[in-house]
């Protein structure tokens, strides 16, 4: 057999740290073989998808339901390299083993391994060469004790599975795969997503990141969407909803609550998949990146009358995942109002409150009396299937219950029901069917336990975006003399090859990556070098100095949804930078956008160009906008504005900012003079906003934050030895 080494489409990079889901990046081999001696491909059974869709759906209709989304018709199989597929001995010292696996009509595919134990220096890819998604390199690293392992699901209806191993070594019987989930919805970000429904969560539910999250930043980062692979007949793939949970011994252990429904066996949380941070950057219905995802869990707990369970994660979530451990509460007192965080539909991430006492009531007779806690009717958003296993928060953020199911829709949001969470701590004796057993190792007997953000210092991670409620995202069209020249975002005729975002962080931060919001993709099908470069600048009103940049292949990106790229060295620009995207190789035919978001006269500018050469930033006066924002969100660390910044005042204590918190107005006083210019206020986003001040005394100034959201923000006072930062909260009546 004749083959030769050829590039091929780069993985999916999450972290090379790490276990679990998380792979080590990396390209695949190409082996490229002849006709007539293709790779074998194995072709799953037909199955009538109208009859599949129409099961989903009355199971999701029926009174009292449960509240699992069924995503995908799942087949039992057995392949491996021992008896299937194609082997390739010895490219430049590795043996390739290769299978592609098929079900017509697929959305996406989803797998299971079973016998899984990759061994050193070996590596695992699973990819679609049509769709050029991959995921990957999965090493020894993944091996777990279970010899289970599970993928997230890889767009279209066939995939590739390879194996590579070093030439001289026997591979044949590390991997067996042992499902193939069938999606007959579409779950991934893709033009197809979700054909088969008029939408993807209804209408009434709401972002995570609009108005009514906003006290929620970090208690939202505990929830996830978990992925089930059920192997019972009828074998199926479901969504449903969790959160991390902290314990009294405060150790880190990723213990995630969800509902015992969802799983049926205790063996199918190590085969399910825990997604993080699959949401909207900002408080729009933009598809979210789905690459923050840990593979496997153990189950600790579990009991189906009280509809609870609690597994603990294959691997802590790292930093960039910005995990959050949720508080919980185990009074019998019930709130005034709840909240509940959750994946509808398996959607990007929601919020729903109700604003009245829920009440003590019984689910079915199949549940313990008495043993759930009834939301007579939310008030703001709803839940749907995909949300069972959704944590139900008191107002101090604890978590009180989880989701088991209800009738509640858009067009009649009444009567969900949640576990009662102070009931299942120790209604059984059996530790495998309590919760006390595992949250409270310590035997403190506290009624109460709060959250906690357990990473510090340069492991503190935090999303950042220039975008707030009041936008909409759309590809912003540029006209010359009334003639369609191309996109402000993207390509264009007009000389335009840069395109970046300004960013205040203070702090010696380190970036991550950045998810780019793309809105349009058009390729011209002879043309698959066409790339994007992402680069950060240095500097202060315009971008000055390059201190990284990354290629990208537009074929590897995904319209009308978030795509992350993650940065593949520490990136740490100065306090004020600039992050973007310059566009290459690009034919005639070909166009790519990325979203932004139009604003009118009086908003400070984040966008700017280059344009022949030269910087500028946007200012259309005659259409009434100032200011064009890019869907863009940074993921950034060591984000702390006091962690060693040498240009900190080493004695800041000579500036006082008080009252703190403020209603309205406080004042800044210092041991120097002080001006008005030389003060700069910022949101938790880094956002600069916009304030009003008085100059009381050479050392004092008086501000008005009037106007702005309540919330926390930071206070800048420059300095000729630097500068002092403070923190103020506001807190208007």
């Amino acid at each position: 057999m004749r083959a030769f080494i050829l590039s091929v489409i780069s993985c999916f990079l999450f972290s090379a740290t790490s276990w679990g889901q998380i792979s080590q990046g990396g390209s695949p081999l190409e082996i490229a073989h002849l006709k007539s001696a293709g790779v074998p491909v194995i072709d799953m059974p037909a199955f009538n998808i109208d009859l599949e869709v129409k099961s989903a759906n009355k199971e999701q209709a029926e009174e009292k339901k449960l509240k699992p989304f069924k995503f995908a018709h799942g087949f039992n199989v057995n392949i491996s390299p021992e008896k299937d597929g194609v082997w390739t001995t010895n490219i430049q010292g590795i043996d390739v083993w290769q299978v592609k696996i098929r079900s017509e009509g697929a959305y996406s595919l989803n797998l299971v391994f079973d016998n899984f134990h990759l061994q050193n220096g070996a590596r695992l890819f699973v990819f679609s060469e049509n769709e050029r998604y991959c995921l990957g390199a999965f090493t020894s690293l993944n091996n777990k004790s279970s010899g289970k392992f599970a993928v997230m699901p890889v767009a279209g209806e066939e995939l590739t599975v390879q194996y590579e191993v070093p030439t001289g070594t026997i591979g044949k019987k590390d991997i067996v795969i042992s499902y193939v989930g069938h999606d007959f919805v579409g779950i991934l970000k893709s033009d197809d997503r979700r054909p088969l429904y008029p939408t993807i969560a209804g209408g009434c539910n709401i972002d995570v990141n609009c108005d009514l999250g906003e006290d929620w930043k970090d208690t939202k980062n505990a929830v996830c969407r978990i992925i089930i692979t059920r192997t019972n007949p009828p074998a199926s793939s479901e969504i449903c909803t969790g959160a991390l949970i902290n314990n009294t011994a405060e150790d880190q252990k990723p213990y995630v609550l969800s509902a015992a429904h969802c799983y049926d066996r205790w063996e199918y949380a190590e085969t399910s998949v825990y997604v993080f941070n699959y949401e909207s950057p900002y408080c729009a219905p933009l598809d979210g990146d789905p690459s923050n995802s840990v593979s496997g869990a153990l189950m600790k707990a579990q009991f189906d009358s009280m509809d609870f369970a609690l597994a603990e994660l294959s691997l802590i979530p790292p930093p960039e995942f910005r995990p959050y451990y949720a508080g919980w509460e185990r009074s019998v007192t019930l709130p005034d109002s709840t909240v509940s965080i959750h994946h509808p539909q398996g959607d990007i991430k929601k919020i729903a409150m109700d604003e009245d006492l829920p009440e003590i009531t019984d689910f079915s007779s199949r549940y313990t009396d008495n043993g759930f806690l009834k939301i007579l009717r939310w008030d703001e958003g709803v839940t749907e299937v995909g949300s069972s296993g959704g944590p139900l928060f008191n107002m101090e953020q604890n978590i009180i219950g989880t989701l088991t199911g209800g009738l509640a829709i858009c067009a009649n949001p009444i009567d969900d029901y949640f576990e009662r969470f102070a009931m299942s701590w120790d209604y059984k004796s059996d530790s495998a069917k309590q919760l006390k057993y595992w949250l409270d190792p310590s035997g403190s007997d506290t009624q109460r336990l709060d959250g906690k953000q357990f990473y510090e210092g340069e492991e503190i991670c935090e999303a950042f975006t220039n975008l707030n409620d009041d936008d909409e995202h759309d590809n912003i069209p540029i006209f010359v003399s009334e003639e369609f020249s191309g996109y402000w975002g993207g390509t264009n005729s007009v000389g335009i090859t840069e395109f970046v975002e300004q960013f205040s962080i203070y702090g010696n931060e380190q970036l991550s990556g950045i998810s780019l919001g793309v809105g349009k993709i058009d390729k011209n099908q002879s043309n698959t070098q066409s790339q994007i470069t992402i680069k950060v600048y240095d500097g202060n009103e315009q971008p000055e100095t390059l201190i990284y940049s990354k290629n990208i292949f537009i074929k590897d990106l995904v319209e009308d949804a978030m795509n992350f790229i993650g940065f593949d060295e520490i990136v740490e620009p100065i306090d004020t930078f600039f992050v973007g995207f310059e566009l290459s190789n690009m034919l005639p035919l070909d166009s790519f956008v990325v979203y932004q978001s139009l604003r009118p006269a009086n908003t400070e500018n984040f966008f700017y160009f280059k344009q022949d050469g030269i910087w500028q930033s946007y200012k259309d006066e005659s259409m009434g906008y100032n200011s064009i924002v890019n869907v863009f969100e940074l993921v950034v660390c060591n984000t702390d504005d006091t962690l060693n910044d040498k240009s900190i005042v080493d004695d800041p204590e000579e500036f006082l900012v008080f009252p703190n918190p403020t209603q309205n107005v406080f004042t800044i006083a210092g041991g120097s003079e002080i001006t008005e210019e030389d003060i700069l206020i910022s949101n938790l986003l880094g956002q600069f906003v916009e304030f009003k001040s008085t100059k009381i005394h050479e050392r004092k100034i008086e501000i008005n934050l009037a106007g702005n959201v309540p919330g926390v923000y930071f206070v800048r006072i420059n300095t000729s030895e630097g500068f002092v930062s403070r923190k103020v909260s506001y807190v208007p009546w």
